[in-house]
């Protein structure tokens, strides 16, 4: 049986001032290994910015099988695969589209494919 997508993946940190009108979205890419994401949103939170963090979902796990939760199970590992990859696309590229800043950070250990992608869509658009 396939588990439910964890809630916290969904990594939304917010803080308002109801004194300002704009919120900001910020999206948070690149490097999942440490708890940089964790340590803006505190920052985001103690100085009471008016600022949304989001981020692509970080548990390898459930981004690689959220097609299968979310459509139902293939028979064949490797449409599985494919599925997820299409949902996480569609995911990543609103929420780039929706944000009014984009945050990619580069790790050192491993290949950071997504978050390249994630840079260059996000100069493409033009975003900051």
């Amino acid at each position: 049986m396939l588990r439910s997508i964890a809630t916290s993946s969904t990594r939304r940190f917010a803080s308002t001032n109801a004194s300002v009108e704009k919120v900001w979205q910020v999206y948070l890419s690149g490097e999942i290994h440490s708890d940089w994401r964790e340590v803006i949103a505190k920052g985001v939170e103690s100085k009471q910015l008016p600022v949304i963090c989001v981020s692509p979902n970080v548990s390898h796990e459930d981004s690689d099988d959220c097609g299968a939760i979310i459509l139902g199970m293939e028979e064949k590992r490797t449409n599985w695969d494919k599925i997820g990859a299409g949902m996480n696309n569609i995911r990543t590229k609103n929420l780039i589209e929706e944000s009014d800043i984009v945050v990619v950070r580069f790790g050192e250990k491993y290949r950071q494919w997504n978050a390249a992608f994630d840079a260059g869509y996000a100069a493409a658009l033009g975003k900051s």
